[in-house]
């Protein structure tokens, strides 16, 4: 069972994904701060974790530095779940989250679900299934 650690200081959005992620057969980690989030991943060592970005204290960017900074958390995926605006491409495609020159995949709040599990599962590997189609996903961002 993959394990996932989600960060948000919204109690409802904390509460609202890891019902979904359970019921998804993950395993859920939570904190409510920045600072909390750096603590669980470094102990727990997640498959993944989902940020959010605007949060009291410490940002989900500035936690982002501090676990990619870190040798045991450096090669832990994450996931930004946030209301900023992530960066475009020329194309106007969504290139993520710019946290130091690297970009990670973001998904703007409100969000769908279903649409959180399936960027879940395209980062971690896992195979996924949208509009009927099944993808076999075999890459990290």
């Amino acid at each position: 069972m993959k394990k996932i650690l989600v960060v948000d200081d919204d109690s409802d959005i904390l509460e609202l994904i890891k019902n979904r992620l359970q019921a998804s057969n993950y395993e859920v980690i939570s904190a409510s701060n920045a600072m909390d989030g750096i603590k669980k991943a470094q102990q727990q060592q997640p498959d993944l974790i989902v940020m959010d970005i605007m949060m009291p204290g410490y940002t989900g960017a500035d936690a982002v530095k501090v676990l990619k900074s870190d040798m045991a958390t450096a090669h832990i995926p994450v996931i930004f779940l946030t209301s900023v605006v992530a960066h475009l491409s020329p194309g106007g495609e969504s290139l993520g989250i710019n946290v130091d020159g690297r970009f990670y995949t973001s998904i703007a709040k409100p969000f769908q679900p279903d649409k959180l599990l399936f960027e879940i599962k395209r980062v971690i590997g896992d195979r996924v299934t949208q509009s009927g189609g099944l993808y076999d996903s075999h890459f990290k961002v």
